[in-house]
């Protein structure tokens, strides 16, 4: 499936949108019928370089066009697979854009200046969920709880330092949530403005400690902030990458107050189950791995199952 997009020179005519429409639609419907894959993705990003000014190589497609309740996302990151379940439940937010390839390694003109401006941290995923709608909901924007996920090239002295062994990023992990209390203290403390519950709303809720999922260390915690709580989970991907996924519970509840999940408001509740959910079913699996020493593989697993579409034509 070929798109020429950058035959056409952009005119801002009817005619060129009608044309640039057509284009979009067509690899859309391409990935709807046959699955997200990254000869669309490609094309996709070409199609888009047509129309100036373009600025953002890195190129995103709306997660709840492509994907299905129960069926997984997957990103290929460099020499890495990563997948995570897709929910069951939950309406979805706007603003549901995954990343589904990356390539730091070898990036072209365009993504390597890319990647300077953003100084090597890339979104990979930007997702929402509505967890009660109208009655009975914690505020008026329909309790939404979301997951973002983050892909960091590392500097040569977190790849020796913090982030070397689960142990040590769980220790600088320690030291750096410290670090943001005290900042908040002094940054609340200091606005007459802010009140005090808002000021001792930034607390711990879980000290940073060493888990396994499917056969890979992450080191995760959890924040309060003044209303909501995110759940941070981290692991290092040799060589020179990290990956980070945060899971934000519904605004609009003192998550201080009421630590225990299980005396939550339903929506929250249903927010963390979510979670859960979806942490379990991280999975990350390395593409022609040699078997190397990995201090945050303690098992190799294989990628989830693709969801299932109709097989791409032979000639394609």
């Amino acid at each position: 499936m070929a798109f020429d997009a950058n035959s056409q020179g952009y005119e801002n005519t009817k005619e060129w949108w009608r044309r640039y429409k057509e284009q979009k639609e067509a690899i859309n419907a391409h990935m709807k019928r046959y699955g997200i894959n990254r000869e669309d993705i490609t094309a996709l990003r070409r199609l888009r370089e047509t129309w100036p000014p373009y600025s953002e190589p890195h190129t995103r497609i709306p997660a709840e066009e492509f994907l299905n309740p129960g069926e997984h996302y997957r990103f290929e990151l460099d020499e890495y697979i990563i997948n995570m379940l897709v929910p069951t439940h939950g309406k979805h937010d706007t603003g549901q854009w995954i990343y589904p390839y990356v390539n730091t390694h070898a990036p072209d003109a365009a993504m390597k200046e890319y990647l300077e401006q953003e100084k090597g941290s890339l979104p990979i995923a930007s997702l929402g969920w509505y967890n009660c709608v109208f009655f009975g909901c914690m505020n008026s924007r329909g309790d939404v709880s979301g997951v973002t996920m983050t892909y960091r090239i590392l500097s040569p002295e977190e790849i020796s330092g913090k982030f070397s062994t689960p142990e040590n990023l769980r220790k600088g992990q320690i030291e750096w949530n410290q670090y943001l209390i005290k900042q908040a203290q002094t940054r609340y403390g200091s606005n007459p403005i802010i009140s005090r519950a808002e000021e001792e709303a930034y607390q711990i809720a879980i000290n940073p400690e060493i888990v396994t999922i499917n056969g890979r260390v992450w080191v995760r915690y959890a924040m309060n902030m003044y209303m909501t709580r995110d759940y941070h989970y981290l692991t290092t991907l040799s060589p020179g990458r990290m990956l980070s996924v945060r899971f934000g519970m519904p605004n609009g509840h003192d998550y201080n107050a009421q630590p225990d999940p299980s005396t939550w408001p339903g929506s929250a509740k249903k927010a963390y189950a979510n979670m859960e959910k979806m942490a379990a079913s991280l999975r990350v699996s390395k593409i022609d791995d040699d078997g190397s020493p990995d201090p945050f593989v303690v098992e190799r697993v294989e990628p989830a199952p693709l969801p299932v579409r109709e097989p791409l034509p032979s000639s394609q």
